[in-house]
């Protein structure tokens, strides 16, 4: 279960063109909590801009957007 925190949004130290946004509820960085990833430009094929990717977890809840400008 999730620390019940609200949105935390974060830039990489390593890379200014990745950020991820942990949405409330998001269970934290133990190994496994996303059980499956979705990219917007799987869903959308003619979409333009930065590759946006969704984070859910094993009920199928999105718990966080990587976004890699």
């Amino acid at each position: 279960m999730g620390n019940g925190a609200g949105f935390n949004f974060r830039v990489s130290e390593d890379d200014d063109d990745v950020a991820y946004l942990k949405l409330p509820g998001h269970p934290g960085t133990a190994p496994g909590v996303v059980k499956k990833t979705v990219r917007l430009r799987d869903l959308l094929a003619t979409y333009e801009g930065p590759d946006l990717m969704f984070d859910f977890d094993d009920n199928n809840v999105l718990i966080g957007i990587e976004i890699l400008g």
